[in-house]
């Protein structure tokens, strides 16, 4: 897996909304076209390497993952992986376990706001694991990614009550939002909706 970087090196207007702050639904859905939340697996699942890290737990534990298709008018934009330990899912974060269709952004801002870390960065390189199990969960959900080259990728940890949750979030190609009104065309949403 790549490199995670707090530089986010994309062009404009990539650069605008994998930066965006807040809630990403809510600049999704600011965009004018129907929004909607795909849920594609959920429960107790293993985790990858990298999430371990960056949770700070120890290698081999299992977790409770969240894993979504954020769409724009029927079409896949982003793909989403929620991870956190099964403790925390039944404790800090055990609403995740009822959102069901609803955003996770029900969560994570429209309530008790979740102290987040600053966004991190990186490009899935074509054939690496992480892209290949997008790529995947894409196909999987008869979307019409393609066959993309690196796709941008972001993520940071949200902390309620000292348990963490990592959000990952993967821009499809070429269903990706960049010409769509959205984070740096207008002022960020005041109330979030991701």
């Amino acid at each position: 897996m790549n490199g995670w970087t707090a530089q986010n090196s994309w062009r404009r207007p990539q650069r605008a909304w994998l930066g965006a702050g807040g809630s990403l639904t809510a600049w999704l859905a600011g965009t004018g076209q129907t929004f909607s939340v795909q849920v594609l697996r959920q429960g107790r699942q293993g985790l990858r390497p990298a999430e371990w890290r960056a949770l700070n737990l120890p290698a081999g534990r299992p977790g409770y993952v969240r894993e979504v298709l954020l769409r724009l008018n029927g079409e896949a934009v982003v793909y989403a992986r929620s991870v956190t330990t099964q403790a925390a899912s039944l404790g800090p974060w055990r609403s995740l376990r009822g959102l069901g269709t609803r955003p996770l952004a029900e969560v994570l801002f429209n309530r008790r706001p979740a102290a987040r870390t600053p966004l991190a960065f990186t490009r899935l390189k074509p054939g690496s694991p992480l892209q290949r199990d997008v790529m995947r969960a894409w196909r999987r959900s008869a979307c019409t990614a393609g066959k993309p080259g690196a796709l941008p990728a972001r993520r940071s940890v949200f902390t309620r009550a000292g348990a963490p949750l990592l959000v990952m979030e993967v821009f499809a190609a070429p269903h990706t939002p960049w010409g769509w009104p959205g984070p740096g065309r207008r002022p960020a949403p005041t109330r979030a909706e991701n």
